[in-house]
């Protein structure tokens, strides 16, 4: 069912409101409402979990969807929707299936972006959005460091 913009944008903002009621504190960037994007999402356990996949596809003002990494024609289905895919960044993540996500995105100029759920301090961390970049490696990197320090934390 395809929703208009204004309903979305409103739920986005219902959505933090219901959340920062809750307790939770959000820090960076909303998601940008006129462009489709990927955002990685980090993993985390316990009952933090349950409330991260419930809410989590609430905070864009766009359709979105959780997607398996692997299911390759999902993401390129939901993309030529121009919808926001929602992908979970585990610590065995395939490389490969990463590689072939970044340069899908840099084919199809869709923008990324990561979003990281703190327990500890209640609090979730948008990363801006950034296009992808030639050197997948890089780009990896870049958010292997993202998710790595809210591990730490």
């Amino acid at each position: 069912m395809k929703y208009p913009k204004l309903f979305l944008i409103f739920r986005r903002r219902l959505a933090k409101a219901i959340l920062q009621i809750m307790g939770w504190k959000f820090r960076g960037q909303d998601p940008p409402s006129g462009w489709h994007q990927i955002i990685f999402i980090n993993e985390i356990e316990g009952k933090h979990s349950c409330t991260q996949r419930k809410w989590m596809r609430h905070l864009t003002s766009s359709a979105s969807f959780f997607l398996d990494l692997s299911d390759k024609s999902k993401i390129e289905k939901k993309i030529n929707q121009h919808a926001t895919l929602l992908i979970k960044w585990t610590r065995n993540t395939s490389n490969e299936d990463l590689v072939w996500l970044l340069e899908f995105a840099r084919a199809n100029k869709i923008k990324l972006s990561a979003c990281a759920w703190e327990p500890a301090n209640s609090t979730i961390k948008f990363h801006s959005q950034f296009n992808p970049s030639p050197y997948t490696a890089r780009d990896i990197s870049y958010l292997e460091r993202f998710f790595v320090y809210f591990r730490k934390v």
